[in-house]
């Protein structure tokens, strides 16, 4: 996995905080954007036109779901359950107790996180503009 420079992470924060209108400290790594920042799926849409337009990036919303272990509302059962197990490890503090045994459609914006979107950006950036972890 590649990392943003700690410039670059420091603008994906303040574009998170501000368009969720939080204080930047708000933004704890593993803050479900939706439980914690109560963002609606809107939001997170104008979250990544915002990330697009600040970094001249294009993010397609399947970016965002690669991040959260390539789940999605089109996942097959067993591969929703693979993937939240290795979510639970990578993202121990993420408050899994809250998240649904059996999650439906609508449940899946609930995994998208603060990290999950630094990690997007990351991604989608030129390699000359991140650093291998």
């Amino acid at each position: 996995m590649r990392e943003l420079s700690p410039q670059d992470r420091e603008t994906v924060l303040v574009i998170v905080a501000d368009t969720l209108s939080k204080e930047r400290d708000q933004l704890a790594p593993h803050a479900s954007l939706v439980d914690d920042l109560g963002a609606e799926s809107i939001d997170i849409l104008d979250l990544a036109f915002r990330l697009e337009a600040a970094f001249g990036v294009t993010i397609d919303e399947r970016e965002i779901w690669v991040a959260a272990e390539g789940l999605g509302p089109s996942s097959s059962p067993e591969a929703l359950a693979a993937g939240l197990e290795r979510m639970k490890t990578r993202m121990p503090g993420f408050d899994w107790e809250r998240f649904p045994k059996n999650p439906k459609r609508s449940d899946f914006a609930r995994l998208v996180t603060v990290q999950s979107i630094v990690d997007t950006v990351a991604r989608v950036l030129p390699e000359d503009r991140t650093s291998p972890s």
